[in-house]
This record gives C-alpha cells, structure tokens and sequence, in this order.
C-alpha cells in the first residue's frame, strides 16, 4: 500500500483544490470504479456512464477549492455525479421516478430458493438492469458502495425515509424477479 492509499479522501480533496495533480490521480485510482459502478446503475448505458465519470472528476478538480467539508468527500462526489446524471437523464426526457405497485401480492419463495438463484450473477445482473434508475442507484451505493441511509440520501437529494423506501421497494422487486428466474429453471 502506497503513502497515497493511506491519505483520506478530503486531504486528497484539500490537496487538489491547490493543484496537486498527484492527489487527483490518487483519488481518481481509488473512486473511478466505485463512481463508474454507480453511474453505470443509474444510467444503464456504460458510454454515458463513463462520459458521466469524467465530468464529475472534472468537476471535482475545478471546485475541490470550494469543498467545504459539510459531508464527506466521497459524498460531495456522489452528489455531483447523482447531479450530473440526473441533468442528463432530464434532457434526454428518461426520469422515472415511478414506485412499484404495492397492491402486487408478495410471493416471495423460500430463502434457500433464493440463495440458488442469488448464486447465479448473471440472474442478479439482469434483476439490477430491470430496476427504475432510483431503486438501482440506491443498491449500488448501500450494498457495493457501502453507505448509510444517511450518505445516500445526501446524494440523492431526497429524505433518509425515501432512501430506506426505496431499497425496502428494491429488495422486494429484486426477490420478485430472482423468484421468477427459479419458475424456469
């Protein structure tokens, strides 16, 4: 592990706000799969997800002098990459913010019927493709970018409640759709 791995995200943020081209290329090693992931799950297209990338690290370098510390780095790049999307996402007229319809009965299966189709990555990957862009960015950041309720819905831009919703709503459409991979096997 290299003295750059060891250095937090908003020393590194600090030290690119005054110019350090070493610290923005530290920071890009260590966010750009992570951010990639995330935008790739709310764009659903890799090309825009990795255009999406670059402008959000771009921006990172034009305002890290404006980082004001308020949250924490990786949330403050979250943000602007949740920001980014969604302009994007308006232009191009594909915001979905619909919910799942609730008055769907519950046939979840079984948990060890669950396990065999959650083994299986590829049945995971077209459940995750099938999700709204909310529901599939809030996964990615809880379950793959590790962040609290809290994290997420400051990169989201919406209540802790919506954000613990929106995974509660996820988790069951992903079952849904797992359960519905078992029907076939």
């Amino acid at each position: 592990m290299s003295a750059q791995d060891q250095i937090s995200d908003e020393v590194l943020i600090s030290r690119i706000g005054k110019g350090d081209k070493s610290a923005m290329k530290s920071l890009y090693d260590r966010l750009s799969k992570p951010l990639y992931c995330f935008l790739r799950a709310r764009m659903g297209d890799p090309f825009e997800a990795a255009d999406l990338m670059q402008e959000t690290f771009l921006e990172v370098w034009r305002g890290a002098a404006r980082f004001e510390g308020r949250s924490s780095a990786r949330t403050w790049i979250f943000g602007i990459a949740r920001n980014r999307s969604v302009d994007r996402l308006r232009r191009a007229g594909r915001v979905v913010l619909a919910e799942p319809d609730e008055t769907v009965a519950d046939e979840t299966p079984d948990p060890e019927a669950l396990a065999a189709a959650a083994s299986d990555a590829s049945k995971v990957r077209a459940c995750m493709e099938g999700l709204s862009a909310p529901h599939r960015s809030v996964v990615e950041l809880a379950f793959f970018q590790d962040l609290g309720y809290g994290e997420i819905a400051e990169i989201e831009g919406v209540p802790t409640g919506t954000v613990k919703t929106r995974i509660m709503h996820a988790k069951q459409l992903l079952k849904r759709c797992l359960a519905a991979f078992m029907k076939y096997r």
